[in-house]
Formats: structure tokens, C-alpha cells, sequence
């Protein structure tokens, strides 16, 4: 399954996506990820949460970062839930041009048990039809 948590610039996306990440811990089994491209939020995360900074890992393509999502979760049965913020940030690609990373996302979430929630800097009236399908 994928969630989308959307908005403009500013408006505190990333406060509710490690929020969400955090209260995880008591309520879901399984393990957490979460995947960002800066190591700033890295002390608001519970220490049981897996940390990753996307540049520190040198990941800077839809491809690069599917691999690594899909790396992790092939590694390691566990994960149940994966936040990712700001994936179009990390791939320096608009929204608009992420179809086929969302469609191989999808696959990804099918093929595991994995939820991955994401946050995309856009206001509702400007998301892809591709990305309004995964808001609940």
C-alpha cells in the first residue's frame, strides 16, 4: 500500500511523516524506515527506526532509489512500513515525471507487506491523477 502525505512548501509534512513514524513503534509490529535526504531529522526519529540519508548513501536516481528500497526490503522480511520524504527531492525530478517510480513503488508494496508513505510538496489541485489515487 502507499500513502501520500501532500502539501506546499511549508505547510509540515515532514513534522507529520516522523510524527507517524514515531508513534508507529507502539502501534504496528514490524520494522520501520525511513528515508530522507538529510541527516537534520535524524534525532526527532525514535532510535528503533532504521535511518537512512539518501546522499550519504549517494542516491540520486528513480533507479538508485528503487534499488535501495527494494535491497532493504528483500534483506530484511521485517519491514512493514517505510516513510520516504521528499523522493522527488531526492531524484530532483518534478512530480508530474515520477509515474513509472510510483508504478514500481506499487509493485514493490504488492510483492511485500510493506506500507510506504511518502510526503510530495504540491497542492492537492496540482497532484497527478497517478498520486490523488493513493490519497485516503
Amino acid at each position: 500500500m502507499i500513502q501520500i502525505i501532500y502539501g506546499s512548501k511549508g505547510t509540515g509534512k515532514t513534522k507529520i511523516i516522523i510524527d507517524r513514524a514515531n508513534a508507529g513503534i507502539t502501534e504496528h509490529l514490524g520494522d520501520i524506515v525511513f528515508i530522507t535526504d538529510t541527516s537534520r531529522y535524524v534525532h526527532q526519529l525514535k532510535y528503533q527506526i532504521r535511518f537512512t540519508n539518501t546522499k550519504d548513501s549517494n542516491i540520486y536516481s528513480e533507479d538508485g532509489l528503487i534499488g535501495f528500497i527494494q535491497g532493504m526490503t528483500e534483506a530484511n522480511y521485517d519491514i512493514r512500513f517505510m516513510y520516504i520524504d521528499g523522493a522527488a527531492r531526492m531524484v530532483s525530478k518534478d512530480i508530474n515525471d515520477m509515474e513509472a517510480f510510483y508504478k514500481r513503488l506499487e509493485q514493490i508494496a504488492t510483492k511485500t507487506e510493506v506500507t510506504f508513505i511518502l510526503t510530495v510538496s504540491c497542492d492537492f489541485e496540482f497532484l497527478p491523477a497517478f498520486i490523488k489515487k493513493y490519497i485516503k
